[in-house]
Protein backbone atom coordinates (compact mmCIF):
# COMPACT_ATOMS: atom_id res chain seq x y z
CA UNK A 1 0.00 0.00 0.00
CA UNK A 2 1.21 3.52 -1.15
CA UNK A 3 2.71 5.99 2.12
CA UNK A 4 -1.11 8.68 1.57
CA UNK A 5 1.84 11.17 1.44
CA UNK A 6 3.19 10.05 -1.61
CA UNK A 7 -0.58 10.08 -3.02
CA UNK A 8 -0.76 13.52 -1.74
CA UNK A 9 2.09 14.79 -3.09
CA UNK A 10 1.00 13.27 -6.74
CA UNK A 11 -2.05 15.43 -6.33
CA UNK A 12 0.11 18.58 -5.57
CA UNK A 13 1.94 18.67 -8.77
CA UNK A 14 -1.56 18.58 -10.22
CA UNK A 15 -3.79 20.82 -8.39
CA UNK A 16 -3.09 24.23 -9.42
CA UNK A 17 -4.85 22.90 -12.27
CA UNK A 18 -6.89 20.06 -12.09
CA UNK A 19 -10.04 20.27 -10.21
CA UNK A 20 -10.41 16.77 -9.76
CA UNK A 21 -7.05 16.87 -7.76
CA UNK A 22 -8.12 19.36 -5.79
CA UNK A 23 -11.41 17.87 -4.46
CA UNK A 24 -8.97 14.36 -4.06
CA UNK A 25 -6.95 16.44 -1.54
CA UNK A 26 -10.36 17.77 0.10
CA UNK A 27 -11.09 14.11 0.92
CA UNK A 28 -7.66 13.57 2.44
CA UNK A 29 -8.43 16.42 5.05
CA UNK A 30 -10.64 13.68 6.74
CA UNK A 31 -7.98 11.10 7.57
CA UNK A 32 -6.97 10.08 11.00
CA UNK A 33 -3.50 11.03 10.63
CA UNK A 34 -2.69 14.06 11.59
CA UNK A 35 0.37 14.47 9.20
CA UNK A 36 -1.74 13.19 5.92
CA UNK A 37 -4.36 16.17 7.36
CA UNK A 38 -1.39 18.89 7.23
CA UNK A 39 0.16 17.73 3.93
CA UNK A 40 -3.56 17.69 2.33
CA UNK A 41 -4.02 21.02 3.70
CA UNK A 42 -0.35 22.41 2.74
CA UNK A 43 -1.05 20.94 -0.78
CA UNK A 44 -4.48 22.65 -1.76
CA UNK A 45 -2.51 26.19 0.03
CA UNK A 46 -0.66 25.65 -2.54
CA UNK A 47 -2.64 25.28 -4.92
CA UNK A 48 -4.72 28.79 -3.97
CA UNK A 49 -1.24 30.52 -4.14
CA UNK A 50 -1.14 29.04 -8.04
CA UNK A 51 -4.46 30.94 -9.01
CA UNK A 52 -7.54 28.36 -8.01
CA UNK A 53 -8.02 30.34 -4.45
CA UNK A 54 -11.70 30.86 -5.32
CA UNK A 55 -12.30 26.92 -6.25
CA UNK A 56 -10.42 25.72 -2.88
CA UNK A 57 -12.14 27.97 -0.94
CA UNK A 58 -15.44 27.22 -2.08
CA UNK A 59 -14.69 23.66 -1.63
CA UNK A 60 -14.07 23.94 1.63
CA UNK A 61 -16.69 26.03 2.50
CA UNK A 62 -18.76 22.78 1.56
CA UNK A 63 -17.05 20.46 3.43
CA UNK A 64 -18.02 22.36 6.37
CA UNK A 65 -21.00 20.60 5.81
CA UNK A 66 -19.11 17.10 5.58
CA UNK A 67 -20.89 14.31 7.65
CA UNK A 68 -16.91 13.12 8.53
CA UNK A 69 -15.95 15.22 11.39
CA UNK A 70 -12.39 14.77 10.75
CA UNK A 71 -13.07 16.39 7.36
CA UNK A 72 -15.03 19.49 8.68
CA UNK A 73 -12.13 19.93 10.83
CA UNK A 74 -9.81 20.00 8.62
CA UNK A 75 -11.63 22.21 5.79
CA UNK A 76 -11.80 25.03 8.68
CA UNK A 77 -8.58 24.82 9.86
CA UNK A 78 -7.36 24.82 6.47
CA UNK A 79 -9.48 28.31 5.57
CA UNK A 80 -8.25 30.04 8.46
CA UNK A 81 -4.63 29.78 6.80
CA UNK A 82 -6.04 31.46 4.10
CA UNK A 83 -6.91 33.96 5.79
CA UNK A 84 -10.07 35.16 8.40
CA UNK A 85 -12.06 32.40 8.71
CA UNK A 86 -15.69 32.64 7.31
CA UNK A 87 -18.19 32.53 9.85
CA UNK A 88 -19.92 29.12 8.53
CA UNK A 89 -16.72 27.92 10.53
CA UNK A 90 -18.23 28.51 14.14
CA UNK A 91 -20.29 25.78 14.53
CA UNK A 92 -17.40 23.10 13.59
CA UNK A 93 -14.85 24.78 15.99
CA UNK A 94 -17.56 25.00 18.83
CA UNK A 95 -17.91 21.08 18.39
CA UNK A 96 -13.97 20.47 18.30
CA UNK A 97 -12.88 22.47 21.16
CA UNK A 98 -14.97 19.73 23.08
CA UNK A 99 -12.93 17.35 21.48
CA UNK A 100 -11.16 14.86 23.45
CA UNK A 101 -7.92 15.51 21.94
CA UNK A 102 -6.09 18.53 23.74
CA UNK A 103 -4.13 19.25 20.54
CA UNK A 104 -7.67 18.99 18.10
CA UNK A 105 -9.09 21.67 21.38
CA UNK A 106 -6.47 23.97 21.85
CA UNK A 107 -5.80 24.50 17.36
CA UNK A 108 -9.55 25.04 17.32
CA UNK A 109 -9.49 27.70 20.01
CA UNK A 110 -7.08 29.42 18.09
CA UNK A 111 -9.26 29.51 15.51
CA UNK A 112 -12.10 30.67 17.11
CA UNK A 113 -9.54 33.90 18.65
CA UNK A 114 -9.14 34.62 14.50
CA UNK A 115 -12.72 34.98 14.69
CA UNK A 116 -12.51 37.48 17.39
CA UNK A 117 -14.11 40.35 14.77
CA UNK A 118 -17.17 38.05 14.24
CA UNK A 119 -20.56 39.26 15.75
CA UNK A 120 -21.86 36.27 16.59
CA UNK A 121 -18.89 34.51 17.94
CA UNK A 122 -19.07 36.10 21.70
CA UNK A 123 -22.33 35.18 22.44
CA UNK A 124 -21.88 31.91 20.81
CA UNK A 125 -19.34 31.28 23.86
CA UNK A 126 -21.30 32.73 26.46
CA UNK A 127 -23.69 30.06 25.89
CA UNK A 128 -21.53 27.63 25.26
CA UNK A 129 -19.69 28.11 29.12
CA UNK A 130 -23.47 27.14 30.32
CA UNK A 131 -24.86 24.55 28.39
CA UNK A 132 -21.90 22.57 26.39
CA UNK A 133 -20.05 19.74 27.64
CA UNK A 134 -18.03 19.66 30.43
CA UNK A 135 -14.77 20.14 27.89
CA UNK A 136 -16.19 22.72 25.57
CA UNK A 137 -17.50 24.70 28.75
CA UNK A 138 -14.05 24.94 29.99
CA UNK A 139 -12.52 26.26 26.72
CA UNK A 140 -15.51 28.44 25.44
CA UNK A 141 -14.34 29.82 28.66
CA UNK A 142 -10.67 30.21 28.40
CA UNK A 143 -11.98 31.35 24.71
CA UNK A 144 -13.91 34.45 26.39
CA UNK A 145 -10.34 34.94 28.60
CA UNK A 146 -8.42 35.35 25.67
CA UNK A 147 -10.52 37.04 23.62
CA UNK A 148 -10.96 40.27 26.45
CA UNK A 149 -14.73 39.62 25.63
CA UNK A 150 -15.84 42.94 27.26
CA UNK A 151 -19.41 43.57 28.31
CA UNK A 152 -21.66 41.49 31.08
CA UNK A 153 -22.67 38.77 29.67
CA UNK A 154 -19.36 37.25 29.30
CA UNK A 155 -18.72 38.32 33.13
CA UNK A 156 -21.73 36.82 34.39
CA UNK A 157 -20.54 34.02 32.58
CA UNK A 158 -17.50 33.25 34.14
CA UNK A 159 -19.21 34.24 37.53
CA UNK A 160 -21.95 31.15 37.21
CA UNK A 161 -19.46 28.92 35.82
CA UNK A 162 -18.09 28.94 39.60
CA UNK A 163 -20.92 26.91 40.91
CA UNK A 164 -20.00 24.43 38.05
CA UNK A 165 -20.64 20.70 38.53
CA UNK A 166 -16.81 20.06 36.71
CA UNK A 167 -13.64 21.26 38.63
CA UNK A 168 -11.89 21.86 35.38
CA UNK A 169 -14.74 24.00 34.39
CA UNK A 170 -14.37 26.11 38.37
CA UNK A 171 -10.75 26.48 37.52
CA UNK A 172 -11.34 27.99 34.00
CA UNK A 173 -13.82 30.36 35.95
CA UNK A 174 -11.49 31.83 37.65
CA UNK A 175 -8.91 32.32 35.11
CA UNK A 176 -11.85 33.66 32.76
CA UNK A 177 -13.19 36.19 35.69
CA UNK A 178 -9.96 37.53 36.11
CA UNK A 179 -9.69 39.23 33.35
CA UNK A 180 -13.87 39.59 32.19
CA UNK A 181 -14.33 42.32 35.04
CA UNK A 182 -17.70 42.48 36.03
CA UNK A 183 -18.45 44.24 39.62
CA UNK A 184 -15.31 43.47 41.78
CA UNK A 185 -16.74 42.98 44.93
CA UNK A 186 -19.40 40.49 44.14
CA UNK A 187 -16.45 38.98 42.19
CA UNK A 188 -14.52 38.34 45.10
CA UNK A 189 -17.64 37.09 47.12
CA UNK A 190 -17.84 34.39 44.76
CA UNK A 191 -14.63 33.57 44.37
CA UNK A 192 -14.14 33.77 48.39
CA UNK A 193 -16.47 30.88 48.80
CA UNK A 194 -14.66 28.68 46.18
CA UNK A 195 -12.25 28.30 49.13
CA UNK A 196 -14.57 25.38 50.63
CA UNK A 197 -14.29 23.77 47.10
CA UNK A 198 -14.34 19.91 46.99
CA UNK A 199 -11.10 20.02 45.13
CA UNK A 200 -7.84 20.91 46.26
CA UNK A 201 -6.55 22.82 43.03
CA UNK A 202 -9.88 24.96 42.70
CA UNK A 203 -9.47 26.13 46.39
CA UNK A 204 -5.79 26.91 45.79
CA UNK A 205 -6.46 28.80 42.43
CA UNK A 206 -9.10 30.50 44.72
CA UNK A 207 -6.75 31.92 46.73
CA UNK A 208 -4.56 32.82 44.11
CA UNK A 209 -7.29 34.22 42.79
CA UNK A 210 -8.32 36.29 45.46
CA UNK A 211 -5.03 37.66 46.05
CA UNK A 212 -4.84 39.18 42.06
CA UNK A 213 -8.34 40.78 42.37
CA UNK A 214 -7.04 43.30 44.85
CA UNK A 215 -10.39 43.51 46.69
CA UNK A 216 -9.23 43.45 50.44
CA UNK A 217 -12.84 43.83 52.08
CA UNK A 218 -14.20 42.03 55.23
CA UNK A 219 -15.79 38.64 53.30
CA UNK A 220 -12.40 38.17 51.62
CA UNK A 221 -10.41 38.79 54.38
CA UNK A 222 -12.12 36.66 56.49
CA UNK A 223 -12.57 33.81 54.35
CA UNK A 224 -8.17 33.76 53.96
CA UNK A 225 -8.34 33.50 57.63
CA UNK A 226 -10.45 30.86 57.76
CA UNK A 227 -8.05 28.98 54.97
CA UNK A 228 -5.05 29.99 56.77
CA UNK A 229 -6.24 28.45 60.17
CA UNK A 230 -7.71 24.96 58.43
CA UNK A 231 -6.15 21.86 57.86
CA UNK A 232 -5.16 21.89 54.26
CA UNK A 233 -1.53 23.18 54.53
CA UNK A 234 -1.14 23.91 50.42
CA UNK A 235 -4.52 26.18 50.54
CA UNK A 236 -2.78 28.53 54.01
CA UNK A 237 0.18 28.86 51.74
CA UNK A 238 -1.83 30.22 48.84
CA UNK A 239 -3.98 32.07 51.15
CA UNK A 240 -1.26 33.78 53.32
CA UNK A 241 0.55 34.89 49.99
CA UNK A 242 -3.01 36.10 48.88
CA UNK A 243 -3.29 38.21 52.39
CA UNK A 244 0.01 39.65 52.06
CA UNK A 245 -0.26 40.59 48.78
CA UNK A 246 -3.75 42.31 49.66
CA UNK A 247 -1.44 44.28 51.95
CA UNK A 248 -2.63 42.45 55.27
Amino acid sequence: MSDPRETIAALAARAGEDASARAALVDWLGADCKPVQRAAADALLCAAEQGAAADVCARLVAALGDASPRRRWGAAWTLSLLGPPPPACLPVLVDVIGHADGDLRWAAAAVLLAMRDEPTLVPRLVALAGDGNPVQRKMALYCLRDLDAGGAEPAAAARRALDDPDAGVRLAALAAALRLGGDAHTLAAAVAARLDDADAGVRRAAAATLGRLGVANDVVRAALARAIDGDDAALARAARAARTRLGG
